[in-house]
């Protein structure tokens, strides 16, 4: 099997993967308390492990895994990074793929906080005005949002990957099997009852299939306007983030907009992953103005999609 792990390849060998598959995967985030059961790099680890088995399906390389993070759960051991430095090293790194002939960059974040998201975007719409590449940045939730739990922390979803990418550092014993006491710091499903291997390797199949095939896709765009919709769809998603963080940081939580995903916002994601950019400007639009609604004369900032489109 060849070798996809970017630090560990010769000049050459880089130089030959890049040409065959112009592809760099990138797994990223923060260290951060994940429970008792699962080790503080979680989130990174599982990118990585997602990242590493799509790119043996559709060819590319994966970068080395970066853990610099804005926002972490308010438990013991997290690393929380300023979102500005957070921005700029991943502008850092995709300039320097997009100048080394990579024609897409899959920007693969194991953790959904929306601060973190909202950095990795505002970087990604960035750099693809000035580099002929196309940037995906976003959660691995986002794969999933057709299904019936796409996102939780250190519950049985999370956990479940974890027993198929990395069950070595996995110790379900290391939680308290009383049932009336709930697990320090899991959000979600109940990983006791909830975690299995065998749902694990369902979930990994499922998000690495997307992976590669939404790697595949970026890679044979060509096409100008469908590059500029790849690009728009990206300031739907800045615009929509960043007037979700004001809300949260500056309004109540009954005018915030929320951070749960709205049916529009789970139709703009999937129109989005499938490469239906129509459709997803379409529904993006619908959330912004709805987002627009909640912060109207609070927020500058909700010119943004026009202000970076």
């Amino acid at each position: 099997m060849a070798e996809r792990r970017f630090e560990r390849l010769r000049p050459q060998q880089a130089w030959d993967a890049l040409a065959a598959f112009p592809c760099v995967y990138v797994p990223f985030g923060p260290i951060e308390w994940h429970s008792r059961h699962l080790p503080v790099g979680t989130d990174f680890l599982k990118a990585q492990g997602l990242c590493l088995r799509a790119a043996e399906r559709s060819g590319g390389l994966v970068f080395p895994m970066l853990f610099f993070g804005v926002w972490t759960v308010p438990w013991p051991l997290g690393m929380r990074t300023d979102p500005n430095q957070v921005q700029a090293n991943a502008a850092t790194v995709m300039h320097y793929l997009a100048r080394n002939g990579v024609k897409a960059i899959m920007w693969l974040s194991g953790h959904g906080g929306t601060e973190d998201i909202l950095a990795l975007r505002r970087a990604a719409h960035a750099v693809m005005q000035h580099a002929d590449v196309l940037i995906q940045a976003g959660p691995y939730s986002d794969l999933m949002r057709d299904q019936p739990c796409s996102g939780d922390h250190a519950g049985g979803l999370e956990t479940s990957f974890m027993l198929n990418l990395h069950p070595d550092v996995v110790d379900l014993g290391a939680l308290n099997p009383d049932p009336s006491v709930w697990p320090e710091g899991v959000g979600g499903e109940d990983p006791r009852k909830h975690a299995t291997l065998e749902r694990g390797r369902a979930l990994t199949e499922l998000v690495v299939g997307r992976l590669a095939e939404i790697a595949q896709r970026l890679v044979a765009t060509t096409d100008p306007v469908a590059k500029r919709h790849h690009r728009q769809c990206v300031a739907q998603q800045v615009a929509v983030e960043d007037m979700v963080v004001y809300g949260r940081a500056h309004l109540s939580r009954e005018d915030a907009p929320l951070k749960v995903p709205t049916p529009e916002w789970i139709a703009h994601l999937e129109a989005y992953r499938t490469g239906d950019y129509l459709s997803a400007i379409k529904a993006g639009a619908e959330v912004i103005e709805w987002c627009r609604q909640h912060t109207a004369g609070r927020r500058p900032a909700g010119t943004e999609y026009e202000r970076i489109v």
